[in-house]
């Protein structure tokens, strides 16, 4: 088995083998250090992203819909890709920043039972 392999089983097993208060813990301190993170690497995403669009004046989802134009210079491509990753970056943050509710009602409630 892998070094990541075995991180990855510890990291789940974890929580389970901590005690009910522990648990608890564990959101009320973790979740809010997340949520803070997370925010952090949204906006920097958006900024990123709102200076590529004002140097292009498109979106990349017009960029990737239409393709780059025939003449763009490498400077573009380069942007494209970075562009591209904080494109992702931002999704990425979205998508925990619209789970963290959940998952905090979800391990609270998990605590409380075990």
């Amino acid at each position: 088995m892998s070094g990541s392999s075995k991180r990855t089983n510890r990291q789940q097993a974890l929580p389970q083998a901590l005690a009910p208060d522990i648990q608890q813990r564990l959101v009320e301190l973790g979740i809010p250090l997340l949520l803070t993170e997370t925010e952090g690497r949204l906006a920097l995403a958006d900024r990123k992203i709102a200076a590529f669009e004002r140097k292009y004046h498109t979106t990349i989802a017009r960029l990737r819909r239409d393709g780059l134009p025939d003449d763009a210079s490498m400077d573009m491509h380069e942007d494209f890709v970075e562009w591209s990753g904080w494109q992702a970056t931002r999704e990425d943050a979205a998508r925990i920043l619209a789970a963290l509710p959940m998952a905090q009602e979800t391990s609270i409630a998990a605590a409380a039972a075990g």
